[in-house]
């Protein structure tokens, strides 16, 4: 999920990058080539400085975990829990989650692409798993609408090439990744960094695959998964302005091989309410 709707509608996009980001093939990967990434330094701590130029083969590895090295439609699911996080007190978990991210990739040069991305969640009752139509705010002790958050690019697909990712033609959001193989599993774990949206705002990502398949140059996606926890600002529809604190979201999913995948109520809610998010872009 997202960065631009974070006051009114904020939602995960690793994708967005990633989500995002935050969060690759068709061109000849080496098994040595992503050895080296692999071998690189890791971030020594958290003031270490984003890595604003990866190597051709860490952003190949990327986008074969992300979506695709080559052209193509990428669907993802996803599930999750969003808490509220206040000073000096337990943190509250207030509902569940549930949405689809949707790429439409293009490969623009050797190691550059453009990337259309929609983005539809809905929220769900944290003990029956009902979708929420209404929500007693705790916070405010007020009942408020709920709405599905949407994120489109539409016309201004994300450019993603060395210098990072730059959404919606707008801010560049520098590259901050480190390569993880352990066994037979390869992980990427990245985080963005909004500093011109409402603060605070930051998405921390990993993705995981099988390491042969990354290291197989005839494959341009891998059957990725991933995890990704998400600081962000109340909800707009949450009617929560002046309460101190933020909103946690913790995520989980996968990337599907195609819409058939999806379950049926998710899917069938989702074409009745935002039937263009299943549209390449």
């Amino acid at each position: 999920m997202n960065p631009n709707d974070t006051a009114d509608d904020a939602v995960i996009d690793r994708r967005g990058l990633l989500g995002m980001m935050l969060s690759a093939g068709v061109l000849a990967q080496s098994a040595g080539s992503l050895a080296m990434a692999a071998a690189a330094p890791s971030s020594p701590g958290p003031l270490a400085q984003p890595n604003q130029h990866p190597t051709e083969a860490l952003l190949q590895t990327f986008m074969k975990l992300h979506a695709s090295t080559a052209d193509a439609f990428v669907p993802w699911y996803y599930t999750g829990r969003i808490y509220a996080a206040r000073e000096a007190t337990a943190p509250l978990h207030l509902f569940d989650f549930e949405g689809t991210e949707i790429y439409t990739v293009r490969r623009t040069g050797a190691a550059a692409w453009s990337e259309g991305g929609s983005t539809l969640t809905f929220f769900r009752d944290r003990l029956s798993g009902a979708y929420l139509e209404s929500f007693d705010n705790p916070l405010t002790g007020r009942s408020v609408a709920v709405r599905p958050n949407r994120l489109g690019s539409g016309e201004k697909p994300s450019r993603i090439d060395a210098a990072g990712v730059t959404s919606l033609g707008s801010e560049t959001i520098p590259w901050n990744l480190n390569l993880h193989s352990n066994g037979d599993q390869t992980w990427l774990t990245s985080s963005r960094f909004l500093l011109k949206a409402p603060q605070p705002w930051i998405e921390m990502q990993s993705m995981f695959a099988p390491t042969a398949l990354l290291k197989d140059a005839s494959v341009s996606s891998a059957p990725s998964t991933f995890v990704s926890t998400y600081l962000a600002p109340w909800l707009g529809w949450m009617d929560s302005k002046g309460v101190a604190g933020n909103l946690v979201w913790h995520a989980a999913g996968r990337k599907m091989a195609s819409l058939d995948e999806l379950p049926a109520d998710y899917r069938n809610r989702a074409e009745r309410v935002s039937p263009e998010h299943f549209k390449p872009l």
